[in-house]
């Protein structure tokens, strides 16, 4: 019998709460520069972990995969997301 385990609910719980992260908390004071990098940090390790959570759910026989299949979609839209601002931040940096 299929079931969600606890690697499709991390799977799609971990890129929920860095997209929250990363869009909810966009206007932080200067002086919450530490939040900001902490924010960064997360997001470089989270969607790594992310992925890899999402492919061994993928090849597990008793996981369904709709949950993980949602987190992947939102780990490779964080990516995208990443690299665009990244973008945007090397060609409007002094």
């Amino acid at each position: 019998m299929r079931k969600y385990s606890w690697l499709s609910y991390f799977s799609l719980g971990i890129p929920i709460v860095l997209i929250m992260s990363l869009f909810v908390m966009p206007n932080l004071p200067m002086s919450q520069q530490g939040l900001v990098t902490t924010i960064i940090y997360a997001q470089i390790v989270g969607v790594p972990v992310t992925l890899v959570l999402c492919i061994i759910a993928f090849f597990k026989k008793s996981e369904k995969k709709l949950m993980a299949l949602i987190g992947f979609l939102l780990a490779l839209v964080l990516i995208g997301a990443m690299a665009y601002l990244l973008l945007l931040a090397f060609n409007f940096a002094p």
